[in-house]
C-alpha cells in the first residue's frame, strides 16, 4: 500500500493552499474589474425606465456614444514603466473637473451625465489597468499595483452609491457623490445650503470614510 510521509503531505498542502489564494485572488479581481460597468449598465436602464421623452433619448444617445467609442478608450500602453498613481490621478482629475464645471452644473440633466461620465471614465481606467496586468511586458510590481488598484476602485464604487443613498434618505431629492484617496466632492439638489444640510451630509461622508471634513467638499446644485 502506497502511503506519504508526513513532510511529503505537508508539502501538498501548502501547494494546494497557494494555488487555491491565487485562483481566489484572480477572482476577486475580475470581479473588482467588472463592477464599474455593469454598474453604469444597470444605472442606465433605470434611469430609462424612470424617464420619458428628450431625458430618454438622452440617455439612449450618450449609452450608444460610450459603447461606440468603448474600444477607442483603451491605449496599448508601453507597461514596463506604468506610473499608476498617475494614471489615476489622470482620471480622477478628469471626473473632478466635469463635476465642478459651470457648464455642467447648468444643465437640466447634470445628475444624469455626470453619474455617466464618471462611471465611463472609471471604467476606461479599469481597462487601462486591465490591459497593464495582461501584457506580458509588465513587472511583477507594477502588475501588482494594478491590481490593488483595481479592487481600490471597486471600494470606492461601493462607497458612493452607500452615500448617495444615504444622503437621499436625509431629504435630498438628487446626490452625486464622487471619492479619490484623498478628497471627496458632493453634489446635491438643493436650492440653498443650510448648515444643518451640510453637517448632516458631513455626517455620513465621514462616517463611511476616513476622509476630514477639510477634504470634503459640497456643492449644490439649483
Amino acid at each position: 500500500m502506497f502511503t506519504m510521509k508526513k513532510p511529503v503531505i505537508i508539502t501538498v498542502l501548502i501547494v494546494l493552499l497557494i494555488i487555491t489564494g491565487y485562483i481566489n485572488h484572480n477572482l476577486t479581481l475580475k470581479a473588482s474589474s467588472k463592477v464599474s460597468s455593469d454598474y453604469q449598465k444597470h444605472e442606465e436602464m433605470e434611469m430609462v425606465k424612470n424617464l420619458e421623452g428628450e431625458d430618454k433619448e438622452l440617455i439612449e444617445t450618450i449609452s450608444k456614444r460610450k459603447e461606440e467609442k468603448e474600444n477607442d478608450d483603451i491605449e496599448i500602453l508601453d507597461t514596463k514603466g506604468e506610473n499608476i498613481d498617475e494614471i489615476a490621478k489622470e482620471t480622477n482629475s478628469n471626473i473632478s473637473q466635469a463635476i465642478s464645471k459651470e457648464d455642467s452644473l447648468r444643465s437640466k440633466n447634470y445628475f444624469i451625465e455626470q453619474r455617466l461620465n464618471r462611471d465611463k471614465l472609471r471604467a476606461g481606467l479599469i481597462d487601462r489597468l486591465n490591459a497593464i496586468i495582461e501584457n506580458e511586458n509588465t513587472t511583477e510590481e507594477v502588475r501588482t499595483e494594478a491590481q490593488k488598484k483595481i479592487i481600490n476602485i471597486g471600494d470606492i464604487i461601493e462607497k458612493e452609491l452607500t452615500i448617495e443613498g444615504l444622503i437621499k434618505a436625509k431629504g435630498f431629492d438628487e446626490a452625486l457623490v464622487f471619492i479619490n484617496d484623498e478628497r471627496a466632492k458632493i453634489v446635491v439638489s438643493k436650492d440653498e445650503l443650510t448648515e444643518q444640510d451640510i453637517v448632516k451630509i458631513l455626517d455620513i461622508v465621514m462616517g463611511e470614510t476616513n476622509l476630514d471634513a477639510s477634504n470634503i467638499e459640497i456643492m449644490k446644485k439649483n
